[in-house]
């Protein structure tokens, strides 16, 4: 018995001895948020031209489109401090080919398919919008007027955020080489 009273003291004492300390435990949560002068750009959506296999109606037949059927606009969203913000569509360009055969070869010093195209462009709002004309390559361009974010009648209680939606429709002289064509659409918010 004396055992058995001893034997459990020490078991108490051992526990007693090397229980670790209970601490207290505290994390931050961070929040971060990347706020523009007036307005910021969420990550956009990418839009898919399509050729519009035309003929004698619109758009004829040398022409990629996300406006034909299959094709889909681009979006992105907007968010605003301020419901008097402006966007702009500032540049239009293109980016690269990737012919479907692998034989294609052009000839050197030949621009590759798509780099010399008419590009037309619009984006859109509820309630209002905005294009840009131009060359593929940046020779030239005219951009369209800015257009508000936040078109009248505008609900005053409501978040500024808005979806801006892209349609792109590029022309290329000439008959359109199979394969991918990737071109860039820069908006730009306006004072």
């Amino acid at each position: 018995m004396i055992r058995r009273l001893v034997l459990s003291g020490c078991v108490l004492a051992g526990a007693v001895a090397f229980s670790p300390n209970v601490l207290a435990q505290s994390v931050d949560v961070i929040f971060e948020g990347n706020i523009g002068e007036s307005c910021s750009f969420a990550t956009p959506v990418p839009g898919i031209l399509v050729y519009s296999g035309g003929g004698s109606g619109n758009p004829p037949p040398n022409v990629i489109t996300s406006d034909a059927p299959g094709g889909i606009s681009g979006t992105v969203d907007v968010s605003c401090n301020i419901d008097s913000a402006k966007l702009q569509i500032s540049d239009a360009r293109f980016v690269s080919f990737t012919p479907a055969d692998p034989q294609f070869d052009p000839s050197p010093g030949i621009l590759p398919p798509g780099s010399d195209a008419d590009l037309d462009v619009l984006a859109t709002v509820p309630g209002a919008e905005t294009d840009y004309n131009g060359k593929a390559d940046g020779s030239s361009s005219v951009p369209g007027s800015p257009m508000p974010i936040f078109p009248p009648p505008f609900n005053t209680g409501a978040p500024l955020q808005q979806t801006v939606e892209v349609d792109l429709s590029v022309d290329q002289a000439g008959t359109l080489e199979a394969g991918i064509y990737q071109y860039a659409v820069t908006l730009t918010i306006v004072p």
